[in-house]
């Protein structure tokens, strides 16, 4: 499955109207704080040409605001403005606003239709067109949640031009990602582009569409990550770990550029992945200024690591890149085992 419509263009905002549906009787507006500030004016007044009843619910900016306890005020919220089955949930943010807001959309009501305005590059290649919503819980990363496709995503690079840096490091980690797994013209665009890619603005002429072409081919063969959807995974076995040890202080970009280069060196050292092709994807992750070192010791992440949503039969499972732009299929699907000896050499190989 994907979002049964989807636009890319500057001024994507302007086909809102054309793509609400009339069974929609009511609009509900989920996004933090800061984004409505940027750009909730101009969604609200496109959104009054679609329905005469629309409704904000907002939370406070960050990661940490993507858990259980936001959701239910957000759904509480909804109930008390006696929102009906006719409703769509706006999803307007970054991807912890289209997580939160999609899966409240899953199971409000048992399930209302929803329309997401990814306003980060992450969000933009990724997190709007993958139907994954989710909330964090202490024992680790989007280990809640459901699959829920929205029915439209209209993606503006427009939008990207107020992103802070490290939002814009963020998207540009998982554009790598979808290039190591997916694509190898898109990651030599990418080493191409690097130096006028390290502040926001719009990504150059067919890398936002290559991404997408990456996700959306993935996600259309197996919507519900049974298969090769698995792939999407690289770097973010280490990476959700990361984030959770840090209790969330380390941005979800920034952990899966370092997580990329854990499972990228276990790779090399199980020789299925080339070192020069694993030392082009370090050059690159320095060239966009992400890291590719860690702090700490390896001991932080276990409880995390062995409670990842891909393990297998006790095993921690990752998705392992055989070359750029081709990931490894194993015997039993598309990703393999490997030991937590294996993921601390790697990382006590590159910790800084």
């Amino acid at each position: 499955m994907a979002p049964h419509a989807l636009v890319v263009a500057r001024g994507a905002l302007g086909a809102l109207p054309r793509l609400w549906r009339p069974e929609w009787r009511a609009a509900a507006v989920i996004a933090d704080r800061r984004v409505l500030r940027l750009h909730g004016g101009a969604v609200l007044r496109r959104l009054a040409r679609c329905t005469g009843v629309v409704r904000v619910f907002s939370f406070p900016p960050g990661e940490r605001s993507k858990t259980r306890e936001t959701k239910a005020v957000l759904e509480d919220g909804l109930l008390r403005a006696r929102l009906g089955r006719d409703t769509c949930v706006v999803a307007l943010g970054g991807g912890v606003a289209l997580d939160l807001a999609g899966f409240v959309a899953a199971t409000y009501l048992r399930g209302v239709p929803s329309l997401y305005l990814p306003t980060t590059l992450l969000a933009q290649i990724d997190a709007a067109v993958g139907g994954k919503t989710g909330v964090d819980v202490p024992a680790g990363k989007n280990l809640v949640g459901a699959f829920h496709f929205p029915a439209a995503v209209l993606i503006d690079p427009r939008f990207l031009r107020t992103l802070p840096p490290v939002e814009w490091r963020c998207g540009l980690a998982e554009l790598v990602k979808h290039a190591v797994l997916g694509d190898a013209g898109l990651f030599a665009g990418l080493e191409r582009a690097a130096a006028r890619m390290r502040e926001p603005h719009a990504p150059g002429p067919g890398l936002l569409e290559a991404a997408l072409r990456v996700k959306l081919g993935v996600v259309r063969r197996d919507p519900y990550e049974r298969g090769v959807r698995a792939v999407l995974n690289f770097g973010h076995t280490v990476g959700h770990a990361i984030e959770a040890a840090s209790g969330h202080r380390v941005p979800h970009g920034l952990a899966v550029a370092a997580g990329m280069v854990v499972e990228a060196d276990v790779a090399a050292a199980r020789g299925v992945f080339p070192a020069a092709e694993r030392d082009r994807l370090v050059g690159l992750l320095v060239r966009l200024r992400l890291p590719t070192a860690h702090r700490g010791p390896f001991s932080r992440l276990v409880p995390y690591l062995s409670v990842d949503k891909k393990n297998r039969a006790g095993a921690i499972h990752v998705a392992l890149p055989r070359a750029l732009g081709t990931a490894v299929r194993a015997r039993g699907g598309w990703t393999v085992p490997v030991s937590l000896a294996e993921l601390r050499r790697a990382w006590d190989g590159r910790s800084s």
